[in-house]
């Protein structure tokens, strides 16, 4: 796979951090169980990595390749 020349694609770290800290703060107001601040984590990271997906994807066939994979380590078979 290639980098997409998207500027969001190669946005700097700290903005991942600063958006990381935002939730985390969020969940702390909402005085959420530890089993919900793990599920809306895991959530955050899976729309990150389907957003990547769709940034770099070349072929039809690759997007759905690459989707299909991140729902499969979000929702794995029971």
């Amino acid at each position: 796979m290639t980098r997409s020349n998207d500027p969001r694609a190669s946005a700097p770290k700290k903005a991942d951090s600063l958006e990381a800290d935002s939730l985390e703060q969020q969940m702390v107001d909402l005085d959420l169980s530890a089993a919900d601040k793990r599920f809306l984590r895991t959530l955050h990271q899976t729309e990150r990595q389907l957003n990547e997906v769709l940034d770099e994807a070349q072929e039809p066939g690759d997007l759905q390749q690459h989707v299909s994979r991140v729902y499969k380590q979000l929702y794995p078979p029971d």
